[in-house]
């Protein structure tokens, strides 16, 4: 899929590690959560980026977010939130409406765009942008985990700005997803594919997300949040690669 890739043998020195592609995750935990979303304001806020979000029914999008807790990646030891809005391909294709959203997403085949992409380590940040374009900041992104539920939060002065938490027992093992990923490297629009490998999990609708009355928080309450979420779920190890970014 990514043959003739310029990018794909290009080197970086981030942080004191010589890194490159395909660029490893070899172990952490995520909660995830799939919100439908005003397709309109998805649009708003990723206007900048020339996409579109690939609607579900009329006027609905899907929101994707996910607390993650990186212990083992050549990209340092962090924390994450990722925000993401399903995509339409680019340039868009002719395909059935609504019903070949659904398909594409049900099979992984989906592109997303990463909306808001906060977290903790400056190597993280980094990389991020430097190997892929993403909208990384440095955030106060706290993880918590018991013996029956995994906690993300983020903190800004101080404030606690929202808070997703979600049941984390499980046992289930599905198979590998080789999702594209979407993103502006080096101003224009790119593609690279996030392979993803996940042990330990459980799905449900049980993630519940919380939002302080901060204006920070505005974005995530035009968008129609909080609400209960489409689907939610836990993954309790994690082993991810990603390609080289490669012009779309």
């Amino acid at each position: 899929m990514l043959s003739n890739n310029p990018h794909t043998d290009r080197r970086f020195n981030i942080e004191g590690a010589d890194l490159g592609y395909p660029t490893l995750f070899h172990d952490g935990s995520t909660s995830v959560g799939m919100y439908v979303v005003s397709s309109q304001v998805a649009n708003e806020l990723i206007a900048d980026s020339g996409f579109s979000v690939a609607e579900i029914a009329p006027g609905k999008a899907i929101l994707s977010f996910a607390g993650v807790h990186y212990t083992d990646t050549q990209c340092g030891n962090y924390e994450e939130i990722g925000c993401a809005f399903f995509v339409n391909t680019f340039p868009r294709k002719s395909l059935i409406p609504y019903i070949s959203t659904w398909i594409n997403i049900l099979r992984g085949d989906q592109p997303s765009f990463t909306w808001y992409l906060p977290v903790t380590e400056k190597s993280a940040l980094e990389c991020g942008i430097q190997m892929w374009g993403y909208p990384k900041t440095i955030e106060d992104i706290q993880h918590h985990r018991d013996d029956s539920h995994t906690t993300t939060t983020l903190h800004k002065d101080g404030q606690e700005l929202l808070c997703y938490r979600v049941p984390n027992r499980g046992k289930k093992s599905p198979k590998p997803i080789n999702s594209p990923v979407y993103s502006i490297f080096e101003g224009a629009p790119h593609i690279g594919y996030l392979t993803q490998r996940f042990t330990d999990v459980t799905y449900h609708r049980s993630g519940k997300l919380t939002l302080s009355k901060h204006p920070l928080t505005e974005p995530f309450r035009r968008l129609g949040l909080p609400k209960k979420p489409l689907l939610s779920g836990h993954m309790g190890h994690l082993n991810f690669s990603m390609s080289a970014p490669k012009l779309l």
